[in-house]
């Protein structure tokens, strides 16, 4: 689970014309969050930022502390109040994932906006990198650079509480660039559950593929539906992979059951009738056989889609 830890820092925010309305909180790594108290009993925690959500099994109380991590981009009406969902870490479990909040339960609710967020590079750079800035309702504006992950003809990346620089206004989720027109579109509400080298779009915009960790060998592969933010599946896939890019198509994904050496019995027939391509035969690396399968994200069927030679580093 992805972990956050918080500068014993506090700084009391005051709105104009307004009491002291929560209290600022520096992050360990730049981020600023904001202390507040809950304003209502049984507050439902929802794992995404929207009424038909799934709730979590706890509920919050008035006098309750949570932590603003970061706000919903959309306004919406909840009980016929406007406001935003506000995604919050509750008092005991401020250091793992998140749940969501409509504004108008805590304090200083009404007073959060989200940031507006535009390009501001030329260009791409050589390391993937493109510089974004965040715009508040007072029109200050603070520049952040992003790393951006290819996705048929744009660009996607990921904002958030786990980001150096993240502010608990900023809008929280994955987010849409296109080169053409230089613009930047929120996706989806989604982030990973865990530390990640990448978050991106299908090439259909129909669900997120979350990446489960930075190891070079097996890793973890999350998918949500896009709209709702719902997960949907969980597999594993291999580092050396083009992934999912070569491995989604028309609502299925492959993923990895098992990793053999092309020595054990196992595969013995794969060997046998499928040559070692010579990228791999003449890599100084050690050779394996992945076991794959196809998963349907649609109607949750399963079936064995063959094997195919890697090598693991």
């Amino acid at each position: 689970m992805k972990k956050i830890l918080f500068a014993l820092v506090l700084i009391p925010l005051l709105f104009t014309g307004c009491a002291k309305k929560g209290e600022e909180v520096a992050g360990a790594d730049g981020q600023t969050f904001l202390k507040v108290t809950v304003l209502e009993d049984n507050v439902d925690l929802r794992y995404h930022p929207r009424e038909e959500s799934t709730l979590c099994d706890k509920k919050l109380n008035k006098g309750d502390v949570v932590y603003v991590a970061g706000l919903d981009q959309k306004e919406s009406v909840v009980d016929g109040k406007r406001g935003y969902w506000v995604q919050v870490f509750t008092e005991c479990e401020h250091l793992i994932s998140p749940y969501w909040v409509f504004s108008t339960k805590i304090e200083a609710g009404k007073n959060l906006l989200p940031n507006t967020i535009s390009f501001e590079s030329e260009s791409i750079s050589e390391n993937g990198k493109i510089s974004v800035a965040m715009k508040d309702k007072l029109n200050k504006v603070s520049k952040h650079e992003v790393q951006v992950q290819r996705v048929a003809d744009f660009y996607s990346f990921t904002w958030g509480p786990w980001d150096d620089g993240f502010n608990y206004s900023d809008p929280i989720g994955t987010f849409i660039f296109y080169p053409a027109d230089k613009s930047v579109v929120r996706f989806s509400s989604i982030e990973a559950e865990q530390p990640s080298m990448w978050t991106k779009p299908s090439h259909d915009l129909k669900y997120v593929f979350a990446d489960g960790g930075t190891s070079t060998g097996l890793r973890g592969i999350v998918v949500y539906e896009a709209v709702t933010g719902e997960r949907l599946f969980g597999g594993s896939y291999y580092g050396s992979m083009d992934y999912p890019d070569a491995y989604y198509s028309d609502g299925k994904i492959v993923c990895v059951t098992r990793v053999y050496s092309p020595e054990d019995a196992g595969v013995s027939d794969f060997v046998a009738n499928n040559p070692m391509p010579e990228d791999i035969k003449d890599s100084p690396l050690t050779k394996i056989v992945l076991e794959l399968y196809e998963h349907d994200l649609v109607t949750g069927e399963e079936k064995p889609f063959g094997h195919m030679y890697a090598v693991q580093e």
